[in-house]
């Protein structure tokens, strides 16, 4: 009985996938369906249907669901406006939706996600970047030993939305875990330092210098730490800067105009051993190094609208 009741069950699952999802036609022989809309067309049964119709093997039907979803994405054309490729975006963003709630612990749906899904468009448009953005958020919380998922979700954040805050807290998760390149580290506390989220910084490069088992790797995050001290230095004095024009309704002279007044407590001291300098426009620069900045940003990095 038992020999027969396994093979009943796969067809059964199989069955449920062909009802509820995407008709896998001439999936037997390699060969790649055309994508149309009536091809690879939205689930019938909504995953928590579909769960516990698939008799136990979820990860297989989500298996299924994955490979439709590499289909979709394997016959996307390339020059498309974003009006034109709105119908596979969606269907390549449901597909991969699908078959991370069969199987939330599906990590390398999250990572084909996060470079798959965003699609730059000839319109100037970056497409199911939001959607791209909900699904990596999801990954983080169920892979959390894989360093890759925050990483692309900073990146998401960062490249395409401007989001420096968010990218530097994903980022410094991806570098916290095991097996993360030591550059992703040097990344996180640069988006910080974008962000002004200083103090998040700080934090994670403390912690690096103290775990460094290389001198060089040492030594490149204490000065990774200057920066951050200067970084803060830098925008204490700024604000300053602001709050004497605010008073005053004239832009200030210089540092010491800053503290002579109040405004600043005191002149900091560059850590690099150089020296601070306001600018007429009431930015504060370092003679000793330049500031830690993800260049290029123009709404997004790529200057493209993201959807």
């Amino acid at each position: 009985m038992n020999a027969v009741r396994g093979p009943l069950l796969r067809i059964a699952a199989i069955a449920v996938f062909g009802l509820s999802a995407y008709g896998l036609r001439e999936l037997a022989d390699g060969s790649r369906p055309e994508v149309t809309s009536a091809a690879f067309e939205a689930p019938l049964f909504p995953p928590e249907v579909a769960r516990p119709f698939s008799f136990g093997m979820r990860s297989f039907v989500a298996d299924l669901s994955f490979l439709a979803a590499v289909q979709i994405h394997g016959g996307r054309k390339a020059a498309m406006t974003a009006a034109g490729a709105r119908l596979e975006d969606l269907q390549l963003a449901r597909l991969l939706d699908y078959t991370t709630e069969l199987d939330p612990q599906f990590c390398g749906a999250y990572r084909y996600a996060g470079s798959a899904m965003p699609r730059h468009t000839i319109d100037g448009k970056a497409t199911d970047v939001m959607a791209t953005e909900q699904l990596l958020r999801r990954g983080v919380a169920a892979c959390p030993g894989d360093w890759r998922v925050p990483f692309l979700l900073g990146f998401i954040d960062s490249f395409y939305l401007g989001k420096m805050g968010d990218a530097a807290e994903a980022m410094t998760a991806a570098a916290k875990l095991p097996d993360a390149p030591k550059y992703i580290g040097f990344l996180a506390t640069r988006l910080a330092a974008d962000a002004g989220a200083v103090d998040l910084g700080e934090k994670l490069a403390t912690v690096m210098e103290s775990e460094a088992t290389e001198d060089a790797t040492r030594a490149a995050w204490h000065e990774r730490l200057l920066d951050l001290r200067m970084e803060r230095h830098l925008r204490e004095i700024e604000a300053a800067s602001d709050k004497y024009k605010q008073r005053t309704g004239a832009a200030a002279q210089s540092i010491a105009a800053l503290v002579s007044t109040g405004d600043l407590p005191e002149a900091p001291q560059e850590p690099h051993g150089g020296s601070y300098k306001l600018l007429p426009n009431g930015e504060a620069v370092s003679s000793a190094a330049p500031r830690l900045r993800v260049r290029g940003r123009q709404g997004t990095q790529s200057g493209l609208l993201a959807q």
